[in-house]
């Protein structure tokens, strides 16, 4: 009986590790934006008005969808219109993101600000990322 009971404890415990793996990975994306992100396009995504251009509902992500793992990567810098407004502030890359990461990102951007208005799939990210290398 001692057997089956740590048999079943076992079990339990290797099921509560997925449980924990599965919900961090849903949230890497908002973690990712949090971590890389957040400090200049502000945790709703507002951007800094007038220097920082927001990344909610903006349309500048539909317009640029192809482009999007790359500006994340190698980030950008001369003048860009969001939203009729035009901002001209460099955004710095961040090559240490793996293509996981700026899928979970851009996927993040789609749920949480609705902006791009489509999910991207990691072999859309990793497309994106040979083009611009």
């Amino acid at each position: 009986m001692g057997k089956a009971k740590s048999n079943v404890l076992a079990l339990v415990w290797v099921g509560l590790l997925l449980i924990g793996c599965f919900t961090e990975r849903g949230e890497e994306g908002k973690l990712l934006y949090g971590r890389h992100c957040a400090s200049c396009h502000l945790e709703n995504g507002e951007g800094l008005r007038g220097i920082i251009p927001p990344l909610a509902n903006s349309d500048f992500s539909d317009k640029n969808r192809s482009e999007l793992a790359c500006i994340i990567r190698n980030g950008m810098s001369g003048p860009v219109e969001v939203n009729g407004v035009v901002y001209n502030q460099p955004m710095p890359g961040n090559a240490a993101l793996t293509e996981t990461d700026i899928t979970n990102i851009i996927n993040y951007l789609h749920n949480e600000f609705g902006s791009p208005k489509q999910k991207v799939s990691i072999g859309e990210v990793r497309e994106q990322l040979k083009s611009c290398q």
